[in-house]
């Protein structure tokens, strides 16, 4: 894998933007065929409720990022 990312699935994160993201992100690696490149985890809890929605690309937190804020990080990551 060359991107690992995490995404908080607790109830406020994924109500605020999280389950946008999750939607996008999947629709992302199935359309640019990358599901070798990029791994999802979800979390319940990533202990930064007020900052959220809280997200970690290869170890690095993000918070209160929407879905093209998201892709670019990736596509950032990918041609590392």
């Amino acid at each position: 894998m060359n991107v690992k990312i995490e995404l908080c699935m607790g109830s406020s994160c994924f109500a605020r933007k999280n389950s946008r993201v999750l939607t996008d992100l999947e629709a992302f690696i199935e359309e640019n065929q990358l599901s070798e490149k990029i791994e999802i985890i979800g979390h319940l809890c990533m202990n930064n409720c007020s900052g959220g929605p809280v997200i970690r690309i290869n170890d690095i937190t993000y918070l209160d990022k929407d879905e093209k804020e998201i892709r670019e990080l990736i596509e950032v990551d990918l041609c590392r």
